[in-house]
């Protein structure tokens, strides 16, 4: 055992200087990995088992965990299609969302370094035939449009690009130069959404003659062997992969699916759990990988400053792709991904040679699931003694929140049924197709039990009563609400409203 070394503290040392000098200390003598054994996860994979049994939805989880180089440990239970009774392996591919970013920057890094493309460009430089009407696209950059920094906001882009997939290259082109301001940051400040990575990637199409999926294909799932990936949905046709499902829902699947209209560059890949090892391990200081050794730090290291948390996730600043901060005493880089029926985690402590892969196609569960999980896995690598029986109740806590799910639900339920229809007109006048120039067209229909029926692109949806005047609310996407507006003169609707989005009754 090293032996503790005798700091000698002057007389009236306060207490604050004794707390800095131990923080010092713990960056200088960080805890030694341990070396894991399939056995030391026995609690914590019965823990998750007990989790689904009581959940009474046996949904998937695969866990790869990733240490010294190689991968130590791998986990997979629950079922990639509950109905067919078709297990998660180890080939099972689950859709990660907003875990795409890490991905997506790293490729324009890689171009960068190819003398391909210039971070610094401005995004009128990108596009100059644009007029850009509302933001001054001489001042946000490449780098900032892919740092979350750009000061521009575009929800109809995020609409079609990620739910809707009513798009094509001239519709995108238009919306990409009717970007507004974002209300909650000016340029040069944090503020993430999935705006940048979409304007960026739009980009990236035009100029390269290459779609940004196959850039990412040439760029890193090649070089990487990550054959259990893509970011094209028909790609992965014939691959096993999770279907989507959610504990406020019944054991179906969810009604939602990507298709290659809505795999976007902030949130487009599929992908399976030793797959996303082989990034992670490429992502680590002493790596001999294929990708250049240089860029992956380049990758790694802040651009942008922000002081919130995810759960037991700290966030003080943002990386190409990464958010940075500490864990357990130790500097992390991750980066999360949330869907209807999905939840991806990637995260790893670049110093101590560790990262962790979670995937679960469940939506509601995965926050404390994946809290607990990296608590576990993390804690027993770092040698942390007190892991186990921390972890274990924290799932005894869990259970509790479970077992409460049933009246949640119910009065979730209630609520929503209980908000009658504030419409002044019979609900046949609101029936028709509403178009905008560049999202297409809306249809709203009566369905058998004569209740409204919207349905746009990929995403469907029953309108239920709000408590606003001639306004509905519709879960085009499970488990998320949002009100949309008609607009009514001289006794006719002339148009649906969502947001800023303006769709034009035509019939």
């Amino acid at each position: 055992m090293m032996p503790i070394p005798f700091i000698a503290l002057p007389r009236g040392c306060s207490r604050s200087t004794l707390l800095a000098l131990c923080t010092s200390f713990s960056v200088m003598f960080s805890p030694v990995s341990q070396a894991l054994e399939n056995k030391d996860f026995a609690e914590l994979e019965q823990a998750l088992a007990d989790i689904k049994t009581q959940a009474a939805l046996p949904f998937g989880t695969a866990i790869a965990l990733v240490q010294n180089g190689q991968v130590v440990y791998q986990h997979y239970s629950g079922y990639a299609d509950i109905q067919h009774k078709k297990a998660v392996s180890a080939k099972t591919v689950f859709y990660i969302a907003s875990a795409t970013k890490p991905f997506t920057a790293l490729a324009f890094l890689l171009l960068a370094e190819q003398k391909k493309l210039d971070m610094q460009m401005s995004l009128q430089q990108m596009w100059p035939q644009l007029h850009f009407k509302h933001i001054n696209a001489s001042q946000v950059t490449l780098r900032q449009l892919l740092t979350h920094q750009s000061g521009a906001d575009n929800q109809p882009l995020v609409w079609a690009t990620a739910y809707s997939g009513e798009h094509n290259p001239s519709s995108l082109l238009q919306l990409v130069a009717q970007s507004v301001p974002d209300a909650s940051a000016k340029n040069g400040d944090f503020s993430y959404s999935n705006v940048g990575y979409n304007i960026a990637s739009l980009w990236l199409d035009t100029i390269s003659g290459q779609p940004w999926q196959q850039q990412l294909q040439q760029l890193i799932f090649d070089p990487l062997q990550m054959k259990q990936t893509s970011a094209s949905r028909s790609a992965a046709k014939d691959w096993p992969l999770a279907l989507p499902y959610s504990l406020m829902q019944t054991t179906a699947p969810l009604y939602l699916q990507k298709t290659d209209q809505t795999m976007h560059a902030a949130g487009g890949m599929l992908s399976s759990a030793p797959d996303l090892a082989k990034f992670l391990l490429a992502q680590m200081p002493s790596a001999k990988t294929a990708l250049p050794a240089h860029v992956i730090r380049q990758s790694q290291q802040p651009q942008a400053s922000t002081d919130s948390s995810y759960g037991d996730f700290e966030r003080k600043g943002y990386a190409y792709g990464w958010y940075t901060g500490p864990y357990k005493n130790q500097q992390m880089l991750h980066h999360f991904g949330a869907f209807a029926g999905f939840s991806a985690h990637l995260s790893l402590l670049p110093q101590q040679q560790m990262g962790l892969v979670i995937l679960h196609n469940e939506d509601m569960l995965s926050k404390d699931l994946n809290n607990l999980i990296a608590d576990y896995c993390y804690g027993l690598m770092l040698g942390d003694n007190t892991t186990k029986t921390r972890v274990l109740a924290g799932f005894a806590k869990l259970q509790q929140k479970l077992a409460q799910l049933p009246q949640i639900k119910q009065a979730h339920q209630q609520k929503i049924l209980a908000r009658s229809f504030q419409l002044s007109l019979p609900v046949a006048a609101y029936t028709g197709l509403y178009q905008h120039p560049e999202l297409g067209k809306v249809k709203v229909s009566l369905n058998a039990r004569q209740q409204l029926l919207f349905q746009w692109g990929a995403l469907q949806a029953v309108a239920t009563g709000f408590d606003e005047k001639e306004s509905v609310r519709l879960e085009w996407v499970p488990n998320s609400g949002e009100v949309l507006r008609f607009e009514v003169q001289q006794g006719k609707v002339q148009q649906l409203v969502l947001g800023q989005m303006v769709f034009y009754k035509q019939n």
